[in-house]
């Protein structure tokens, strides 16, 4: 699952469970965003305050790397690279079993973020 602890409080304040587990890495951007990603492939982005799910996109393969995001030109993105590569079917137990017919994949997305998300 993905947590929003209050740091002040050690508190949770939201949570986003996920059926396979988040391995993904979880990037917050200064627009309030927190994205992460999915072993089922998605590209998730949600409110950081709330918790609510804003977007998702489905990356084809799952997303097991850190988003990162970057500005060019007065636009800010964020790029992620999806690809579970190629150790996943030797797995055994639970999580393999849930996995075992992802695509094993291996592509780098960018997305624009819109303008009321950019935290500039």
């Amino acid at each position: 699952m993905l947590r929003a602890v209050d740091p002040r409080t050690g508190e949770e304040v939201w949570r986003h469970e996920n059926r396979a587990p988040l391995w993904g890495g979880v990037m917050t951007t200064a627009g309030n965003l927190v994205f992460t990603g999915t072993p089922e492939g998605f590209l998730k982005a949600f409110d950081a305050t709330t918790g609510e799910e804003l977007w998702r996109f489905n990356t084809g393969s799952g997303v097991v790397a850190t988003p990162i995001t970057w500005e060019m030109d007065g636009e800010q993105y964020v790029s992620v690279v999806s690809g579970w590569g190629g150790a996943v079917p030797l797995w055994g137990g639970e999580v393999a079993e849930v996995i075992k017919d992802f695509n094993q994949g291996g592509m780098l997305w960018t997305f624009k973020l819109p303008q009321e998300y950019a935290g500039q």
